[in-house]
This record gives structure tokens, sequence and C-alpha cells, in this order.
């Protein structure tokens, strides 16, 4: 149909993306794992209430979450712009919606690699608290920083398609319609008005 706003292509390129920046970003929570240091102590006051220590460790994992998310959600933004033929509105959407994705699987994925215990007995110490992001904010960091770039690149594109490849034309041709009489459309037919002269 030629009065849909997105195409089948954009659609599909919208699900790759949706999908590379998910798979990305579970892979991204290796890396988180392995870059952060292990967990502070930590100190149980009551059952499943536990104080951390609030130490360089217990800070450090979110910003190198942050890092992470900064850098993919750029790195993402410039990629798919670069992909001509995906311009468009479902581009933004997709980085949009695969950046969350991203960020919530590699914050799983780092949680779940990591080693340490977040509860114990009631007024006892904890040698080392799992991997966890305490700045639940930082999840929007890499959708954000993408959105945002993406968004920068549209607003200085200096064509208004931006840049994408021309589309073959859908729109009525002559003689396509019986109704015109072989006419282009612009005039009374001789099947409209057959008292007039065809145009």
């Amino acid at each position: 149909m030629t009065d849909r706003w997105a195409s089948t292509a954009d659609l599909r390129a919208g699900a790759f993306i949706v999908a590379a920046l998910a798979g990305l970003g579970a892979l991204l929570g290796v890396l988180w794992q392995w870059w952060s240091p292990p967990g502070p102590l930590g100190y149980v006051i009551a059952p499943h209430a536990v104080q951390p220590n609030e130490s360089e460790a217990w800070i450090a994992a979110d910003g190198r979450f942050a890092v992470i998310g900064i850098a993919t959600g750029l790195l993402a933004a410039v990629i798919v712009w670069l992909l001509r033929p995906t311009r468009g509105p479902v581009a933004l959407a997709a980085l949009a919606v695969g950046g969350l994705a991203g960020s919530a699987l590699t914050e799983l994925v780092g949680h779940l690699l990591a080693g340490g215990r977040g509860n114990g007995p009631t007024n006892t110490y904890i040698r080392e608290l799992p991997l966890s992001l305490h700045m639940h904010g930082l999840l929007l960091a890499e959708a954000g920083v993408a959105v945002l770039v993406y968004g920068l690149c549209v607003a200085f594109a200096r064509q208004d398609d931006l840049g994408r490849p021309e589309q073959p034309a859908t729109s009525v041709q002559v003689d396509e319609q019986p109704q015109y009489g072989r006419g282009y459309g612009d005039a009374a037919s001789a099947f409209q008005q057959p008292y007039l002269p065809p145009q």
C-alpha cells in the first residue's frame, strides 16, 4: 500500500536494529562484570535488608555501566545513520527500544555472572555483595544518547528525504485509470463530460 507510514524494508531493518542492540547488550553484560571491581562489604541489618559499605566499589560499577551505555548509544546512532536506506522514524524508534532492551540485558547478565551474595543472617557481615546497578536512571543512558545523536543527524541533514535512495514512483500515471478517458486527469474527459471536447 502507498499510504503506509513505513515500508516493509524499514520495519525489517528496525527489528534487526532492536535485536542487534539487545544481543550486544547481553555481551556487554560480560564486559561490565569483568570491568567492575568486586562488590563492596555489606552488613545485614534485617532480613532482606543489607547496608552496603559506600566505598569506591559501590560507585564504580555504576560509573562503568554509564560509560558502556553512553559509548554504545553513540556508536549505534552513528552506524544506523550511515545506513542510508533505513533512515527515518522507524530507525529512531528502533534505537530507543533496542537501547532500553540492551541496557536491561547488560544489567541482568552482569548481575547473574558476578559473585557475592545479597542476604544472610541478621547482624552479620557479607564479604562481597553481588554486582548491581544503584542508579537505575542509567538504564536510559544508551537509548537517550542514541536518540539524541540520531536526532542531531536528522536535524542537520541537508536533504528533506535524509539522503535515502530514490524510491520507485508509485503515484498514478497517465492512462492508469479509465475514468480519466486516457487523459492526464487535469480537465474534463470524454467519459465525464461528453458534451465537452476531450482535453
